[in-house]
């Protein structure tokens, strides 16, 4: 990418030449204000100005983003094979391993096993956690956990199942909240931005949501009671000034619309937001979706490029299996977990000793769990 730095009055000016002169292959990255003399080198002559600092993609740039077009029409059709088997057999073909007989587990292991499949972990996945927990016990010839079950478990886990434990210590610097209507994108990012504010970063708020003005309002006052900047985008235009504006925010939160991920010109109009700055895009899930409807909205959402998971209305499930699969299937990170209306309570950082016990103990047991955010 190629960098220049133009010098004017506004980021409004600024917008405005860049589109002029470098058409739709530049991006503004950064602006500043600095001082110029107009006249000698004394300070009451110097005029404030507004430096901009903009990047003009080159071939490289758009050879790289075909090689992400392309990694993600792979990472699609491997997808369509999932939902396509799932529906047709129940199972994910390519995910067979080899099978043990049932005396070859230890009692407790078989155990353990039930717990998995019985949460809806498919077989498949649960068998996989569990041969990676286990070891051959070569004087009773059986397979048994390596350490105590808890520990054995949490190790395959962490194995098998991305997590991005250090989201809100260095999180991007735009997060943007995508997902289906009604899944809690408002309420989450409501609770990621009070956990960024208690861990000492500046945090800045937009909404792209101009359709419902409740979500609007909401999220206005709890920026208030924050004290943190807020802005509504009606325009790629404004969402790229209001980006510039709050540049010194450690991590900017975007709010979107919820959108039905079978109104593909609805998500297009969205993706015009998103070409305007470099945004890591979260989708949002509601754990109590069916697996299906999950890896639908996945591929749906997937033109995004999706840096990773948010689970919500965990409270609203007894069987945490199906996002587990689908972690498990697409190997996105997840970064939190959401279970409730409460703010800001109702918020856990991803972290596989939270996981575990979720997957392992009966859902009243985990919860609240806000002392491991």
């Amino acid at each position: 990418m190629k960098i220049e730095k133009i010098e004017v009055n506004s980021l409004q000016e600024a917008i405005e030449i860049v589109e002029r002169r470098f058409g739709e292959n530049a991006v503004i990255l950064s602006s500043r204000v600095i001082r110029k003399n107009r006249f000698g080198f004394l300070p009451i002559f110097r005029k404030k100005i507004l430096e901009v600092t903009v990047g003009i993609r080159e071939e490289e740039d758009f050879r790289k983003e075909f090689e992400r077009e392309r990694e993600l029409i792979k990472e699609i059709e491997n997808l369509k094979k999932i939902v396509n088997e799932l529906i047709n057999n129940g199972e994910v073909k390519g995910e067979k391993i080899v099978e043990k007989g049932s005396d070859t587990y230890a009692p407790r292991v078989k155990r353990y096993l039930e717990k998995l499949v019985i949460k809806n972990i498919s077989k498949n996945i649960a068998e996989k956690i569990i041969q990676d927990a286990c070891g051959y016990d070569i004087d009773n010839k059986i397979y048994d956990f390596k350490d105590e079950p808890y520990t054995s478990l949490r190790e395959s886990i962490e194995k098998n199942i991305k997590l991005n434990e250090e989201f809100i210590q260095n999180p991007p610097k735009v997060v943007a909240l995508v997902g289906p209507t009604g899944v809690g994108k408002t309420t989450t990012l409501a609770k990621l931005a009070h956990l960024f504010k208690k861990n000492k970063k500046k945090v800045g708020i937009i909404s792209l949501d101009c359709f419902r003005v409740g979500a609007f309002e909401q999220l206005k006052a709890f920026a208030e009671v924050l004290e943190v900047p807020f802005k509504l985008a009606d325009s790629p235009r404004a969402f790229n000034i209001q980006l510039l504006e709050m540049d010194d925010r450690d991590v900017i939160l975007v709010d979107t619309a919820g959108r039905s991920h079978y109104d593909v010109i609805r998500l297009k109009e969205l993706e015009t937001y998103f070409k305007v700055s470099d945004i890591s895009v979260y989708l949002t899930l509601a754990a109590n979706l069916s697996e299906l409807v999950m890896y639908e909205a996945i591929m749906q959402f997937g033109m995004f490029s999706i840096s990773g998971l948010i689970f919500t209305k965990l409270d609203e499930t007894p069987y945490p299996g199906s996002m587990v699969n689908v972690a498990y299937r697409t190997q996105y990170p997840v970064v939190c977990f959401t279970m409730g209306q409460s703010i800001p309570e109702d918020i856990v950082v991803a972290n596989y000793d939270y996981l575990v016990r979720l997957i392992l103990e009966d859902e009243d047991e985990v919860r609240p769990a806000t002392q491991l955010a």
